[in-house]
């Protein structure tokens, strides 16, 4: 994918979690600048450490029908929360409906800019 593409995915995955910080209680967002910032460690979180946690978690991933997935992203979630300053969640359950919302509003912002 060209780099181009690269930041126009980050800046529409920013937009979603400022919409998302509107959306769900327990969810601080400073500026789009810190969203931008939270976006670029969360994906950076996602290619460094998703395949290795989905390949440790396997069984639970299996026994739980792929439910367990969505609590691998809320803890990146809450681990890009740690390590970036702008974007604050008040827990792992304001981290898990994070993930879940700012998936949606990033998929179908992306939807419309096709």
């Amino acid at each position: 994918m060209p780099t181009h593409l690269h930041l126009l995915h980050l800046l529409v995955f920013a937009v979603a979690v400022m919409l998302t910080a509107r959306l769900v209680p327990g969810i601080r967002v400073r500026s789009f600048g810190s969203a931008v910032f939270f976006a670029f460690v969360l994906a950076v979180l996602d290619k460094l450490l998703y395949g290795l946690l989905v390949f440790l978690s396997f069984p639970m991933i299996l026994v739980s029908l792929g439910l367990f997935l969505l609590v691998i992203n809320a803890f990146l979630w809450w681990l890009a929360d740690k390590l970036s300053a702008g974007v604050e969640l008040d827990g792992f359950g304001a981290a898990l409906l994070a993930s879940l919302v700012t998936s949606a509003i990033n998929w179908l912002l992306l939807f419309v800019l096709r």
